[in-house]
């Protein structure tokens, strides 16, 4: 699992965003850093909005306003945004940065129902690898919106009927994602709770 360098996933998960109706491999931490740094913002802030630490109420609202869709993907995905700033980027025109809502691991039941509705495909596989959500939410856009089990191989708490769909598959890719995320599991890339359900503490979440 240590030979998968981070080049490699990161160009894997890009064509990954690119196969959900996005031109071209999406790369929102380099682009969306780029963009910030051209527009004159200082480091510190441009490594909060990167690294998805907190943010001020003001902020949030400045950047929701954001030109580039890589900014709004990168403050949508933050899990210290309170339920009403994440409401700013699931009503977004642009389907990308809705998608960063759908990877925000503190979605209210109500966010994660609009999502999953959500016509663009590239929302509701975001929302598949969404580790926060519960199995029967996962079941369900499984079911209701059939994303693709890569998605959910991507997911460390893929429900084990997905799971076992994935291994009796001929989806090579998404078997591989599979062995990946177990892999994470064990290096400790993903923590466990006490209740056996598997996250990404925050300082991860940009590194892989």
């Amino acid at each position: 699992m240590k030979t998968i360098t981070a080049t490699i996933l990161v160009v894997m998960t890009g064509g990954l965003l690119a196969g959900c109706n996005i031109a071209g491999p999406a790369h929102p931490e380099r682009d969306g850093r780029t963009y910030l740094e051209n527009h004159g913002y200082p480091t510190p802030f441009i490594d909060r909005v990167v690294n998805g630490e907190k943010l001020d109420h003001a902020e949030v609202i400045n950047l929701s306003k954001c030109r580039s869709v890589d900014v709004r993907f990168l403050v949508a995905r933050n899990p210290n945004l309170t339920h009403d700033e994440i409401d700013v980027f699931v009503r977004d025109r642009n389907d990308f940065a809705r998608s960063g809502a759908a990877w925000n691991t503190n979605l209210s039941s109500s966010q994660i129902d609009i999502l999953t509705d959500d016509p663009s495909h590239t929302v509701y596989c975001g929302l598949a690898r969404n580790e926060a959500l519960s199995e029967n939410a996962l079941l369900r856009i499984h079911k209701k919106r059939n994303p693709g089990i890569l998605w959910f191989a991507m997911n460390p708490n893929c429900p084990d009927s997905i799971r076992q769909e994935i291994l009796n598959s001929h989806d090579d890719l998404a078997k591989r994602w599979l062995d990946i995320t177990d892999g994470w599991k064990k290096e400790g890339v993903f923590k466990q709770k006490g209740d056996g359900r598997w996250y990404k503490p925050l300082s991860q979440r940009t590194e892989r």
